[in-house]
């Protein structure tokens, strides 16, 4: 029996400004998850608050080769986490990467827009490409934007509960065995999490705060895919990944931490261990 987990991680890697990368690799070192981090961009900053980033694009044949040498060194991998590829021409190069890995559970968070539309950088043509990823998906992470676009369906601040059934259903066909989608307005809160599990819809309504900080959507991935490698169900996951965002996002405040600087993890993950 192998000592601790291993988990790939196909996502972007920024310098100052814990987002992306820099935020998973601490929670999942102190939850005991061997991190294996694969670049699939290099930015001096992320991109909100910093002005324009020094940018390093990772090309396709880098995230193949990396395949191929773990292949050929006999390296297992548990879970592949699939990230902010940033790059259109990327996604084929990662559906290689997944195929060389049959045995490891995906998980695939498809960041590309919020507030109903795409980011500045993407377009339709982007959110085509990684549409190409959701079979693969054992676990598809989308924000409420990012299911609609995926899933073709107009995006509404409200929703119903017969609406987001279609949106689950028509990405559970398009090939994501589950999905645990964020921000989605219900009830007393406008950034409730929902979980698609057996085609059931569970709502977690979720406390809101004022602010918001970058790096919240990656340190919550960072606990849930965490939690799922050491047993837990995804309920149980998401509810953990929730409770340990909102205590970082509360530190946070507390300190007047400047919202371009990130989430505030360094002081919470003893929360982990």
């Amino acid at each position: 029996m192998k000592p601790v987990k291993k988990v790939a991680l196909l996502h972007d890697l920024c310098g100052v400004g814990k987002a992306a990368m820099t935020n998973m690799l601490p929670v999942l070192s102190v939850m005991g998850i061997e991190a294996c981090p694969i670049p699939t961009m290099l930015l001096s900053t992320h991109t909100g608050g910093y002005g324009k980033p020094a940018v390093a694009r990772i090309s396709p044949e880098y995230i193949k080769g990396c395949a191929d040498h773990y292949c050929e060194q006999n390296v297992k991998f548990d879970m592949i986490f699939i990230g902010y590829l940033g790059n259109e021409e990327l996604a084929e190069s990662v559906l290689y990467f997944v195929s060389c890995f049959p045995e490891a559970m995906v998980v695939f968070d498809p960041i590309m827009g919020d507030h109903g539309k795409y980011y500045s950088n993407f377009d339709t043509s982007y959110g085509e490409a990684l549409k190409k990823l959701i079979p693969c998906a054992d676990l598809l992470l989308p924000n409420l934007t990012e299911s609609c676009l995926l899933a073709g369906y107009p995006y509404a601040k409200e929703l119903s509960r017969k609406d987001l059934k279609k949106i689950c259903e028509t990405l559970h066909n398009l090939g994501a065995k589950q999905l645990i989608i964020t921000s989605v307005p219900d009830g007393r809160s406008e950034k409730s999490i929902l979980l698609f599990e057996q085609g059931m819809i569970t709502m977690l309504e979720t406390t809101q705060l004022s602010a918001e900080f970058h790096g919240t959507g990656d340190a919550f991935d960072g606990v849930l895919i965490a939690s799922i490698l050491k047993g837990y169900s995804l309920k149980e996951s998401m509810i953990e990944a929730h409770r340990f965002v909102y205590a970082c996002m509360e530190e946070s405040l507390k300190m007047e931490y400047e919202e371009r600087e990130g989430l505030m993890i360094e002081k919470n993950l003893y929360m982990l261990v």
